[in-house]
């Protein structure tokens, strides 16, 4: 014992440290674990939950994953894929309906949740596909896809749960959105890389201008029928360019019967077909017609040159009888 100033210094040090009690390590203090949030939510609160574990505002994780939405995608990914996995952090409301502080409250109403996400996916799928914009398609139903992986791990990693009617038929329709998401996707995928554009309106379609001024240079089709009909236009010897196409459905284009037509056909998946206004079918599409006999008489024939495109479907070219 060390007397100083008449005080045992060392006495008094060692009842200190005891009285404080064993220091731990700053690096072994466990972090706080990632939950979702109860109250910074908008959707799932998976936003608010990572805003509390790291301590920053809120509003700049949503922007980060509305950011990151926008490539193909992935921020929506990211998102249901936290929705499923990460757990919802328990409020005191919530403490009286659980025994278990493992199993967060909110886990038996997954399918309701995921059923819910399908639709308003669906919706997506169909809207932007009527409007023009496909492109969200094939990303939405990828990320759908890893979407239900992650239901299937979480379906593993924790117990089973009581089946009851109604959670049945959520899975059942689940199920089918899932069908409708995926085979979508896959669809406008395989019109993707075909390249036929997918915009133009759907339906039954028929064009027939009279006078070149009328005539356009590119008719464009989504679904359905497309007909144009340039029979009855008298196009000049210098060429003139026409540019249709349909992503799905039948393009039928009506040539003149003077008129040399340079034709470019491309068809994904179908045929092409060559007819006559008689209704014979031919092997091939002749490009002169039979009665332009000497060099003058094709000089000043008119001229015309045909880019017909047809993503899932049919390119049906007819000659008209003069």
């Amino acid at each position: 014992m060390v007397q100083f100033f008449g005080w045992p210094y060392i006495d008094y040090m060692d009842d200190l440290n005891e009285s404080a009690g064993p220091s731990t390590p700053e690096s072994e203090v466990e972090p706080s674990q990632l939950r979702r949030s109860s109250t910074k939510r908008l959707i799932g609160g998976v936003a608010g939950g990572v805003a509390e574990r790291f301590d920053i505002d809120v509003s700049i994780v949503r922007v980060i994953f509305v950011v990151l939405a926008c490539i193909w995608g992935l921020g929506l990914a990211v998102y249901l894929a936290m929705w499923v996995i990460v757990p919802r952090s328990i409020s005191s409301e919530d403490e009286p309906r659980t025994s278990r502080e493992d199993v967060p409250v909110a886990t038996n109403r997954w399918p309701y949740v995921a059923l819910a996400v399908g639709v308003i996916v669906v919706a997506i799928i169909f809207s932007t596909t009527a409007g023009g914009h496909p492109r969200f398609g094939p990303g939405l139903a990828l990320v759908w896809l890893i979407f239900l992986v992650s239901l299937a791990v979480l379906a593993l990693r924790r117990p089973s749960r009581r089946w009851t009617f109604r959670r049945l038929v959520a899975m059942a329709f689940l199920v089918g959105v899932s069908i409708i998401i995926l085979v979508s996707g896959a669809f406008l995928s395989v019109v993707g890389v075909i390249g036929v554009p997918m915009r133009g309106g759907s339906g039954l379609r028929f064009v027939q201008p009279t006078a070149l001024a009328s005539t356009g240079h590119s008719y464009v089709s989504e679904f359905g029928k497309s007909t144009v009909d340039l029979s009855s236009v008298n196009f000049p010897a210098n060429g003139f360019r026409v540019s249709a196409s349909v992503a799905v459905g039948v393009l039928d284009v009506v040539v003149p019967a003077n008129a040399i037509v340079d034709l470019r056909t491309h068809v994904g998946i179908g045929t092409v077909t060559f007819l006559t206004s008689g209704g014979d079918t031919y092997s091939h599409f002749a490009a002169v017609p039979i009665s332009l006999v000497t060099a003058r008489q094709r000089a000043l024939a008119p001229h015309l040159t045909i880019d017909a495109q047809v993503g899932i479907g049919q390119v049906v070219v007819t000659r008209a009888i003069r």
